[in-house]
């Protein structure tokens, strides 16, 4: 009978011979008679109409179309069987995959050594990750779990806070030795600006400090729709950034690389969200995950507020 060409477990059989090198090999590991597999390529080969192995004797070489298939066909099969594997995870086991998606800066910066810490806690979870710089774009069921500024009440989402931001305005001492230091909005005027414009969160047009509100200028500016690229521009010396999320400039504020500006004047702070859907929400990985996360997150941001409360005399 003739085999379907579309059968991956065909395919998987002859990928195995052509790394082995030997039908006998594989027949004898897999405990299969010889001249079934050797009549398995043979059916192989007559579905697609073409050759794919030359046997002279009990040599193989594989043609060029063996090799075509095992590069477009064997990555195929091998995501075949990590869906297969996933699928056989029952929804109360610390185990399986979870897809994962947050933006590009924060998850470059940001969540990376996390997952990498998950994971050795937790061995058998897998990622798959996507960094967007559109939240929606993975709120639609891309993703299990997604982080984002929120809360946004999405009936297809189950929404937990994480934490409050904290935006710290800031320049490099190379600017501000060259052109001063702004103390309020109004002292904007005089300065250049470098500018967050991506789709992660809206701009702000106002500054807020104690209850008052105030809005301000820039005397030019710069936009980028990345926070680390607006990171770098400001440790350039290019100008002051209003609205660096401070586990971005943690580091570089205690170093000396970056100093706070405008006497507490700051963008209204957001709020921190991780979700799931509710469908990944019944998952004992996805909530093994976002318990940790969770509480890990409040560890991380809780330790830098104070320190620089206590380094600079912020309030947050």
């Amino acid at each position: 009978m003739k085999i379907n060409p579309y059968n991956l477990s065909d395919w998987e059989l002859f990928f195995a011979v052509l790394s082995e090198g030997s039908i006998a090999r594989v027949a004898d590991l897999r405990g299969l008679d010889r001249s079934f597999v050797s009549r398995r390529i043979s059916d192989l080969e007559d579905e697609i109409g073409s050759k794919l192995l030359i046997r002279t004797g009990r040599k193989i070489t594989p043609t060029q179309k063996a090799l075509e298939a095992k590069t477009v066909i064997e990555p195929i099969c091998e995501q075949m069987r990590s869906v297969l594997s996933t699928l056989k995870v029952t929804d109360n086991q610390e185990a399986g995959g979870v897809r994962f998606g947050a933006m590009p800066g924060f998850m470059q910066d940001q969540i990376v050594p996390l997952l990498v810490e998950f994971q050795r806690i937790y061995p058998d979870i897998s990622f798959d990750v996507i960094a967007d710089d559109n939240p929606q774009s993975f709120m639609k069921g891309q993703t299990d779990i997604m982080l984002y500024y929120g809360p946004v009440h999405q009936s297809n989402l189950v929404e937990h806070y994480v934490t409050k931001s904290a935006f710290v305005a800031c320049a490099s001492p190379t600017y501000l030795n060259r052109n001063g230091r702004p103390k309020t909005p109004q002292d904007l005027s005089q300065h250049s600006g470098i500018v967050y414009s991506g789709r992660v969160r809206m701009h702000s047009n106002v500054l807020e400090y104690g209850g008052s509100v105030s809005g301000y200028r820039f005397k030019s500016s710069i936009r980028f729709n990345n926070i680390l690229s607006v990171k770098s521009a400001v440790l350039s010396g290019g100008g002051i950034a209003l609205d660096v999320p401070l586990h971005h400039c943690f580091k570089e504020l205690i170093a000396g690389d970056l100093e706070p500006v405008l006497d507490g004047w700051h963008i209204p702070n957001l709020d921190n969200y991780i979700a799931s859907t509710v469908e990944a929400s019944r998952l004992k990985r996805v909530q093994v995950f976002i318990d940790w996360y969770i509480k890990r997150r409040r560890e991380i941001e809780g330790a830098q507020k104070r320190r620089i409360q206590e380094a600079f005399d912020i309030v947050f």
